[in-house]
């Protein structure tokens, strides 16, 4: 049996609300994933889905528990992923914003984490760009625009392919699909899950829609309040 690409377990967390009283958001969550494996987390809002992402980027830390990449600890309460973590583990949120400057063109917000940790050649980087862009269904033409001239389901699949670029083994996608119609989330599904299955990437993917889940992944983890 392949170990675990990633291991979470005794995840706390907790918020004060808005009358100071405290929140309890997760209490004792474990999660497992090896490589290659797709994996749903579902939910209602507000039962900590984007918690759990926050606290495996460093994002937030947990109250207790301890986040294992590959068996090294890289999240407790006082610890947080080094640089280096993120070569392995990207993330694609809802608000493509995050990651789309809109000054730059797409090409050049793709081509930027390859830059940022040394890999390929300028050239090398290019072409890595415009092939994502085609395996995601777009245009390599589009690379040159930037992103205030693309619709809202070109940029989100622009931030896919930017997510990918590096590589990662595994890819983090928080309501990545939400607010899109149906047959281009179904579209993007497909391309996002050929790529995953050719290169061995594990999946968290975060969803309340449990239909998505379940075209996506093979096994899923509901948070329940």
């Amino acid at each position: 049996m392949q170990p675990h690409l990633l291991h979470m377990t005794g995840i706390c967390k907790a918020y004060t609300g808005r009358g100071r009283e405290i929140v309890s958001v997760l209490s004792g969550f474990s999660l497992s994933i090896r490589a290659g494996e797709a994996v749903g987390l579902s939910g209602a809002s507000g039962m900590g889905k984007s918690t759990v992402a926050h606290i495996i980027l460093g994002v937030e830390a947990p109250d207790d528990g301890e986040v294992f990449w590959k068996g090294r600890l890289v999240c407790d309460a006082t610890t947080r992923p080094d640089r280096n973590f993120f070569r392995w583990v990207q993330m694609v949120w809802q608000d493509t914003s995050v990651y789309l400057n809109p000054f730059l063109s797409v090409r050049a917000s793709i081509v930027e984490p390859m830059a940022a940790f040394g890999i390929g050649t300028k050239r090398e980087r290019r072409e890595r760009a415009d092939g994502l862009m085609q395996a995601m269904g777009l245009d390599p033409d589009l690379g040159r625009c930037r992103p205030g001239m693309l619709s809202g389901g070109q940029c989100r699949r622009a931030a896919i392919a930017r997510a990918l670029s590096v590589s990662p083994e595994l890819l983090i996608c928080d309501e990545a699909l939400c607010g899109l119609d149906l047959p281009l989330q179904v579209d993007i599904m497909a391309h996002l899950t050929s790529i995953r299955e050719k290169s061995n990437m594990a999946l968290l993917f975060i969803s309340h829609d449990r239909g998505s889940i379940s075209r996506m992944c093979s096994r899923t983890v509901c948070l329940e309040g």
